[in-house]
């Protein structure tokens, strides 16, 4: 008994782990719309959440059959075999998720949970019938396969029906309101507010009263005989309060709605989705419970009573709400998650973090035909009229400030994700909130024109991204538990500890490889994010940024050719991961640049046209330095010869001067002090005479075939690359140059 009393706390271990990497990227289904459309500060939206989730918690014990019986038959399983299922699917979910949440991007938890319980069952199921001297004919008895195809059906069934009714309901929202909510506010403000309050209320309460363990069973009783009441009197009561508070506090009813809303996506979200976290350990815990009672073998005792119905201890699920909360406060990779869900359903550009892709311009092709057709089909007059409705106010709000949508968008994401998960909640239904929610938002943002020419093939590519990572989740789950049972069966309980030294392993990395993402991505971020901004700024940030440039190509380029000499290939390995992620990082800042040089005050042409041109620099730097690289590392992970020791002086010399000449610009440069301007000309033109006068040289040597191809083919296009270095170097140097001149020039006429 001791060594299974270990399994359940290990199984337990694992799931306060599962509960905070679920949480950290299921947060994103019902904290996007308040945060999107910034309805109230980050911390008032936490709390709303955090009541939520304690609440939600408790309404859940129902759900945990799932994990019991709703995917595999546990009369095949005696107590020792089912408990390889249940910590194999503990420790592919762990890793599985936490990976997705270190990508940002948003995963079922769900899917995650049954295509793992699939897997573990079936690959442990068929072991023990090999054993037992069967074959695979016994699969159906393993799976309960009727049910896991109802609970998979509805999953994917989900994607569909939501983004449908998200897109509908949404775009006959918007008709009524338009983009200028004031006026149609006053009209309409309470009987919708209203009504979304009530529907709620309506699946929330009613529906999900019943899977509660702290409602008795009476009362559930006549709340259920007297619903259409219920219904009705809250209907009458929110309107009527909703509308008083309007005319007296002149507030805006649907910011009420939205936090409401996330109230309730977060309760519904934790009565659906805490069996994915810990309704496996539960059913550990239940079988170990009934297996110590009865002084059977472990390996004799069949699992048959775990498909009777057993209510889940409510200090279970109260203390799974608190580290739930306690997770989606104090947990960054929860806010990486959500930048993604906010950045595809925004109303406005901006930068898109997915690229296009064949099947993106596929479908917005199709759209667009779709959209002709249908503009030719509906008379001009209501064409007129329904492009008045949808269009977008221009405010005066700074990127900071401004929403990525609207509250009535918002509104509508909460209202239909939360009648879909709780309607599914209500019938036992283990459905994908992350599913519900993604595609509730991406239906709501089409209905509301948000995927504009200019976005939508970006927009259309992080959806199918998504989707397909959703479908891969579903793969990996089920092979990786299957693995993971398979080495669990054979091994033991050697097996388990060696499990969960990896998954600690991973987990520990990943977490070190997210912190270290992190700040880089905060210090890009912190570049070109101000609002508008004066001459001074636009100087001090440009020199910072080429300052950087300017000696990371220097470092870059001096460490390939000292590795090329010393054939070392993990430095120029190295050195070029280094090139890479700089290039990177510049990509993404140059999709600023234009929002950047609208911030500009009016009339700075200089420093405008200062920022494109260099970034275009930096650019060709970047080329040539990657260039120099590749050609170097090409030639030494082939295993050709190094250069000739006349060769190498010749490079080491360049290198040397190189650096000399780039550091000379750069501190000018970073200084704006321009006092060796005639020395800095001599030596580029020095520079590039040795380049030429060596060019030469070996163009000799060449034709005396003292060089083969190879070697010729590296020397020559390290001393192009180098050339084209120094030029670009100097372009840069000189658009700063020219630049202050331009501005002392400037001051002059003016004084």
């Amino acid at each position: 008994m001791s060594v299974y009393l270990i399994l359940i706390c290990v199984l337990f271990s694992l799931a306060f782990i599962d509960l905070i990497v679920g949480v950290s990227n299921d947060a994103v289904n019902f904290l996007n719309s308040a945060i999107g459309s910034k309805v109230a500060s980050f911390r008032t939206i936490l709390i709303v959440a955090s009541f939520g989730i304690l609440l939600g918690a408790t309404f859940s014990s129902g759900m945990m059959e799932v994990a019991r019986k709703g995917i595999f038959n546990p009369a095949f399983f005696t107590f020792d075999k089912i408990m390889i299922v249940f910590l194999a699917v503990m420790l592919t979910d762990i890793i599985l998720l936490d990976f997705y949440n270190t990508l940002g991007l948003p995963t079922s938890t769900t899917v995650s949970l049954v295509f793992e319980l699939l897997g573990g069952a079936l690959v442990t199921g068929l072991l023990i019938a090999y054993d037992s001297g069967y074959g695979f004919e016994k699969w159906d008895e393993i799976i309960n396969y009727s049910s896991a195809i109802t609970i998979i059906t509805g999953i994917f069934l989900s994607v569909f029906i939501s983004f449908l009714f998200g897109a509908i309901i949404q775009h006959i929202s918007r008709i009524v309101f338009t983009f200028s909510i004031e006026r149609s506010l006053k009209r309409y403000g309470a009987v919708f507010s209203g009504l979304a309050i009530t529907t709620i209320i309506y699946f929330l309460l009613i529906k999900g009263v019943k899977g509660s363990t702290l409602v008795s069973a009476s009362l559930v009783d006549w709340i259920l005989d007297n619903t259409w009441i219920i219904v009705l009197i809250s209907l009458i009561f929110w309107s009527i309060t909703i509308q008083i508070l309007m005319w007296w506090k002149k507030i805006n009813p649907l910011k009420a709605v939205v936090l409401l809303g996330t109230f309730s996506l977060a309760m519904a979200f934790a009565g659906n989705d805490l069996v994915n976290f810990i309704g496996v350990s539960v059913a550990g815990l239940i079988s170990f419970q009934t297996w110590a009672a009865s002084n059977i073998p472990a390996g004799e005792f069949n699992m048959a009573g775990l498909a009777q119905k057993v209510a889940t201890p409510s200090w279970i699920l109260l203390f799974s709400g608190v580290v739930m909360v306690v997770t989606l406060w104090t947990n960054a990779k929860s806010r990486k998650v959500s930048e993604t869900e906010v950045a595809l359903s925004r109303q406005d550009e901006g930068d898109e973090r997915f690229k296009s892709n064949f099947v993106s311009r596929g479908l917005v092709s199709v759209a667009i035909a779709i959209g002709k057709v249908a503009e030719v089909m509906v008379p001009v007059t209501w064409r007129e009229s329904l492009s008045r409705r949808f269009t977008k106010n221009t405010t005066g709000l700074s990127d900071k400030e401004k929403p990525s949508f609207d509250l009535i968008r918002a509104s509508v994401n909460l209202l239909v994700s939360s009648i879909v998960i709780a309607y599914a909640t209500s019938k036992k239904l283990p459905l994908s909130t992350t599913f519900v929610t993604f595609m509730v938002a991406m239906g709501t943002s089409f209905a509301d024109q948000a995927w504009g020419r200019e976005s939508a093939v970006y927009r259309v590519a992080g959806v199918v991204n998504v989707i397909a990572g959703w479908l891969t989740t579903a793969l990996v789950a089920f092979t990786t538990c299957g693995f993971f049972a398979l080495i669990l069966y054979k091994t033991g309980t050697v097996g388990v500890f060696c499990l969960v030294a990896v998954a600690a392993f991973l987990l520990v990395r990943s977490h070190i490889v997210f912190k270290r993402k992190t700040s880089e991505e905060e210090t890009s971020n912190k570049f070109l994010s101000g609002s508008v901004v004066n001459i001074q700024e636009v100087i001090d940030e440009s020199k910072i940024n080429t300052v950087k440039n300017l000696k990371t190509v220097m470092k870059v380029s001096t460490l390939s050719i000292k590795s090329l000499i010393t054939e070392n290939k993990e430095a120029l390995v190295k050195s070029r991961k280094e090139i890479q992620k700089l290039r990177a990082q510049n990509e993404k800042l140059h999709n600023k640049i234009i929002k950047y040089v609208k911030k500009i005050e009016k009339g700075n042409v200089a420093a405008g046209r200062l920022y494109i041109l260099v970034f275009d620099l930096v650019q060709d730097l970047y080329q040539s330095a990657h260039l120099l690289n590749e050609t170097c590392a090409n030639h030494v992970i082939n295993l050709h010869s190094p250069p000739k020791k006349k060769y190498i002086q010749v490079f080491n010399d360049l290198m040397k001067d190189l650096g000399t000449f780039i550091n000379l610009s750069a501190d000018s440069i970073e200084h704006l002090k321009f006092e060796n301007h005639d020395d800095l000309e001599n030596q580029k033109n020095k520079l590039l005479s040795t380049i030429n006068k060596k060019l030469d040289a070996m163009i000799v040597d060449i034709q005396g075939d003292e060089l083969g191809n190879r070697m010729a083919f590296l020397q020559t296009r390290i001393l192009l690359e180098t050339k084209d270095i120094v030029a670009v170097v100097h372009r840069m140097y000189q658009l700063y140059y020219e630049f202050v001149q331009h501005s002392v020039t400037t001051t002059e006429k003016k004084d």
